[in-house]
């Protein structure tokens, strides 16, 4: 430990405090489950408190994507640091364009064998004296054995916790599986109050009284993962009437005919009145849901105040993914490659964070348990992690309450960061593979197995007008693009997609046909060879 002095003026008194600092910090992570950003899930309307606390002592993420929009492979991604490719379950005889679900060993394509008993970020950090716990929705298949490294595993496991079945969750769960290290069992809830066991507040019950058991006995981490406001999005009693008024905001692509789209889009319907109303009482239900998530967060904060460990705790705040309501006549969900589904909110605080800051810097979902290791002074592993360390944007170095192992990896990242060779600077490489061909409300269809794509979100920091290659030969510029293959091996490319995202923010004009092939070969080169990359070759 080190004692950083710090200047605190109080009534007729000058007085020093000594703030003793810890080697490593705790971290706190909450992961909601479906929540948009572009869309006002994430503004001060459903979360009045947490978004004034971020805005005003904390850093905020504009440029943040997930990799893989839809709930299993990216929550798997946040777990082990680990691109889709290198997560994926391969299938029995090759078969590539077989549709896949929630069953056995697979979820959403991810082999979730690569995750328990596989390395996630909970090994590492244990290794050196972390505490971890996960509580909430882990995946959508909970294994029924605590990952490797895991202090406290409770999770939500669905219907029945004795057998690995869908824990997407509900929001009113019968069981829980529980384990620690004296205990491994389940609880069942059915006979609590109905306010009692919805599923955010329990969640902060729950990780309130583990913080006040462990939260002074050493380093931390605690992923906390509500299930809010995914699926039926059922608010707790007490904020069912909330936002009578609200609805889903016609943005400028709602209701768009994509005709130049791959051809899920272009051959959506207009959208029906129906669907409207329908999809407006989802949107103020998801907002409810979002008014527990407030509570849940702020409450989390005041408990690690009162136990004198805020000062030195890092707080993160984000989703799986995002959502779209109609957007290109797209039905209620995800699944896709634009923005309205991929681009997510991301706040920090914590020692050295600079407070009220808002970073341009391009992250990714993948590069969360890389960060969560350097901050407990762990180098990010050359084999088994594919996203890299934002420390070095995140933290000031100068401040005296930042931990000695935070700085040691200031000094490693940067290093690190000088010998990058594929994934440049304002980067998010995104990819997908359709789960199946389905149908939704008004018999609109969702997804389809050749919804399977691999792209780059590239936003470079002279936010260039046009797309253009750079004296590196680095394609620069604000812009998505996207290659659509008839299977996941991608020997055939089908569909190619290119957006100019600072003249069409919505991604509703594909320019690829207009575009020069010189830029669209090195885009083509750069996606493959990020879809093959697997530990330090990704960064």
């Amino acid at each position: 430990m080190r004692v950083a002095e710090t200047l605190g003026l109080l009534p007729y008194v000058t007085a020093f405090a000594l703030a003793v600092v810890p080697d490593k910090p705790n971290i706190v992570m909450i992961l909601t489950d479906d929540q948009d950003m572009l869309l006002g899930g994430a503004s001060s309307e459903p979360l009045p408190r947490v978004a004034n606390m971020f805005a005003t002592e904390g850093v905020t993420f504009t440029n943040h994507f997930v990799h893989t929009p839809v709930c299993c492979p990216s929550r798997a991604e946040v777990l082990t640091g680990r691109y889709f490719h290198n997560l994926h379950w391969d299938p029995p005889a090759g078969r590539w364009d077989a549709p896949d679900g929630v069953h056995g060993r697979q979820c959403m394509h991810i082999d979730t064998e690569k995750l328990s008993p596989g390395p996630t970020f909970a090994q590492h950090l244990a290794e050196v004296g972390y505490k971890v716990l996960y509580v909430g929705k882990y995946l959508n298949i909970s294994p029924l054995q605590a990952p490797t490294g895991a202090h406290t595993y409770f999770v939500n496991p669905g219907p029945s916790a004795h057998s690995a079945l869908d824990s997407s969750g509900e929001y009113y769960p019968e069981y829980w599986l529980h384990i620690t290290p004296t205990f491994n069992g389940t609880f069942n809830f059915t006979d609590l109050p109905q306010g009692s066991r919805y599923e955010t507040a329990f969640i902060g019950n729950v990780t309130t009284k583990w913080f006040k058991e462990y939260a002074t006995q050493g380093p931390f981490m605690a992923y906390i993962a509500p299930h809010a406001p995914h699926g039926a999005a059922i608010p707790a009693p007490w904020y069912e009437t909330q936002f009578p008024n609200a609805s889903a905001p016609v943005t400028p692509s709602y209701n768009y005919s994509g005709v130049d789209h791959h051809w899920l889009v272009a051959q959506q319907p207009p959208v029906h009145n129906i669907e409207v109303v329908a999809g407006n009482q989802k949107y103020q239900d998801r907002w409810r849901c979002l008014l527990s998530v407030d509570d849940l967060i702020m409450s989390l904060r005041s408990t690690l105040e009162d136990l004198g460990v805020l000062q030195s705790t890092y707080m993160m705040y984000s989703s799986d993914h995002a959502f779209h309501f109609h957007e290109l006549r797209l039905g209620v969900g995800k699944w896709n490659v634009y923005d309205v589904d991929t681009h997510v909110h991301l706040h920090v605080t914590g020692p050295g964070v600079r407070a009220g800051l808002v970073l341009p810097v391009v992250t990714s979902h993948v590069d969360f348990a890389p960060t969560w290791l350097g901050l407990a002074g762990i180098k990010t592993p050359s084999d088994t992690m594919d996203g890299r360390s934002f420390v070095s944007a995140l933290v000031d170095p100068t401040d005296p309450l930042v931990p000695p192992s935070v700085l040691r990896h200031i000094h490693e990242e940067e290093a690190q960061l000088l010998s990058s060779t594929n994934r440049s600077n304002g980067t998010a490489y995104i990819e997908y593979h359709g789960l199946q061909d389905f149908v939704g409300d008004a018999y609109r269809r969702m997804d389809s197995l050749n919804n399977t794509y691999r792209g780059v979100r590239v936003i470079t920091g002279d936010n260039e007008a046009e797309i253009r290659i750079d004296a590196e030969g680095n394609v620069v510029g604000n812009y998505l693009f996207a290659e659509f293959g008839g299977d996941y091996l991608f020997k055939t490319v089908v569909f190619e997609e290119l957006y100019n995202c600072n003249n069409d923010p919505w991604q509703m004009h594909n320019i690829v046909n207009a575009t020069d092939s010189v830029i669209l070969n090195k885009l083509r080169s750069t996606v493959h060879n990020l879809w093959q990359c697997g530990g330090d070759n990704c960064r």
